[in-house]
């Protein structure tokens, strides 16, 4: 019998768990960091990937097959299912189409799609953003659904009108549910949004939260909200403010003696045992290519 694929695993998943929690993840190493912790799954975010790639703020300068390669690069860097950012499509049906198709090659389990026109800004940029009309949205998510040739693969659709209100987010979620979308995205800003969204949408919620959020995934559970929260980008966060505090202390100390003392830092067999090091030492074992003569 044929292993399940990631897709039908995180369907799997996301039948049998109320609430699925995770982390973002901008890297194959932070991939496998969150698979070690025993997260179930993990999630690509846009702004992670436009950081790592390129240095640069999440404002769609990255192009569909830039995203995927680096997307596949996760995935096969770890055993659990992988979910991504789709941006906001990359243009028209055939676009949308092709990303579909692209991102199911790649063995990603699922994406969303979001209703800001393409090239489209983070979620947290509230001040830039801008959305499609409600209608135009709905085409897209009938048109990735149609391209859908893995019925595992999941397909979600984020609205950003919270620069409108929680209101428009509702009936934009009801309209993406009606159009095929096996979950939707919205933007809550508080307690009383979120509470409101578990109220009056009745289907799986793709959700983020934020280290100041007031708000757990436990608040969220007895909301009787269901589908997956994840934290997107406090990982990157955690690890950036890591690296700047070490390189602080080389540049004006000349060694990092203090961070290695202060913290619990890695060794070198202990990095090596996070990348599987013995699996390419034994291989080389198993299948030796040179020998003295």
């Amino acid at each position: 019998m044929a292993p399940m694929t990631k897709s039908a695993r995180m369907r799997k998943l996301l039948h049998d768990e109320q609430l699925l929690v995770t982390a973002g993840v901008h890297d194959a190493l932070s991939a496998k960091l969150v698979e070690a912790a025993g997260f179930s799954f993990a999630f690509l975010s846009g702004f992670g990937f436009e950081a790592s790639l390129l240095g640069k703020p999440d404002v769609g300068l990255l192009t569909l097959m830039e995203i995927v390669d680096h997307a596949r690069r996760i995935d096969q860097a770890v055993d659990i299912p992988l979910l991504a950012d789709a941006e906001a499509g990359y243009g028209g049906p055939s676009n949308i189409q092709r990303t579909v198709h692209e991102f199911e090659h790649a063995g990603i389990a699922g994406i969303f799609i979001e209703d800001q026109p393409h090239p489209n800004f983070c979620g947290s940029l509230r001040k830039f953003k801008k959305v499609i009309p409600a209608q135009e949205m709905v085409m897209k998510v009938r048109c990735a659904v149609a391209a859908r040739r893995d019925p595992d693969f999941i397909i979600a659709a984020r609205t950003d009108a919270d620069i409108v209100s929680i209101e428009e987010q509702i009936r934009r979620c009801h309209l993406y549910l009606e159009a095929g979308a096996d979950m939707v995205t919205a933007l809550p800003a508080n307690r009383a949004e979120f509470s409101q969204l578990a109220r009056e949408v009745k289907a799986p919620l793709w959700l983020y939260l934020h280290a100041q959020a007031d708000v757990t995934p436990d608040d969220l559970r007895e909301m009787g909200i269901r589908g997956v929260v994840i934290y997107p980008v406090e990982p990157l966060f955690v690890a950036t403010h890591a690296m700047i505090g070490l390189l602080k202390e080389l540049k004006e100390k000349g060694t990092v003696r203090e961070t290695f003392a202060r913290d619990s830092v890695l060794n070198y067999k202990e990095f090596f045992s996070l990348i599987e090091l013995r699996k390419f030492v034994e291989l080389e074992g198993r299948f030796p290519y040179l020998k003295d003569q």
